[in-house]
């Protein structure tokens, strides 16, 4: 659904779509993940992928881990790879609380975290399910957030395939990997590069 006709549907249909958005991207982005873990073990089967951790952050971590031991020639490379293994933890991070908490326009006035930044258009909240340390149980939220969330969601899938990508040889992912990316609702990315050379 274009992001146009998404502005016409009913306000709670419209953040219905978009965790939806946030789901599917989130998988692509565990795939993606997946796929990079494999390659570090220097494995490209199916098998390989369905052998990585099922837990995210313990994948994440062995994939940290795997790319300081990897044969990589350029500091900036690898930099670049852990860079990108950041940018995905704190996009998934961001899906976390979409699809852990509850999301909700009702909240009592004891809860709210700033009464200030209510937006009577399209306020809601994301509640927390489970206490965390050092995180606030109630989040104001605008939709705008959530189609942000989507986008810095694909924005981490291109980054980690980039990572992938080069690992495997197919050096024409240098430029993704090492340039500044974003990540759009209809899931590509543009980049750009602004390094020495511009391959």
């Amino acid at each position: 659904m274009d992001i146009d006709v998404l502005g016409a549907l009913p306000l709670a249909d419209r953040w219905t779509f978009v965790r939806g958005r946030i789901v599917e991207t989130s998988v692509e982005l565990d795939a993606a993940l997946r796929g990079l873990h494999a390659q570090l073990r220097g494995l490209d089967s199916v098998e390989a992928l369905l052998s990585a951790p099922v837990n995210w952050t313990q994948a994440v971590d062995q994939c940290r881990t795997m790319t300081a031991c990897a044969a990589v020639e350029e500091s900036a490379i690898r930099a670049a790879i852990g860079k990108a293994l950041d940018e995905a933890a704190i996009a998934y991070e961001r899906r976390n609380r979409y699809m852990h908490d509850l999301l909700t326009a009702d909240l009592a006035d004891e809860l709210l975290p700033d009464p200030t930044l209510i937006d009577k258009r399209n306020e809601y909240y994301l509640l927390r399910l489970a206490s965390k340390q050092n995180s606030a149980a109630v989040t104001h939220v605008v939709l705008d957030d959530a189609i942000d969330t989507v986008n810095a969601l694909v924005a981490a899938i291109w980054k980690v395939r980039a990572a992938r990508g080069y690992l495997a040889g197919q050096t024409t992912w240098r430029t993704a990997l090492l340039g500044e990316l974003e990540g759009d609702w209809h899931g590509t990315a543009t980049w750009t590069y602004g390094g020495p050379d511009n391959d």
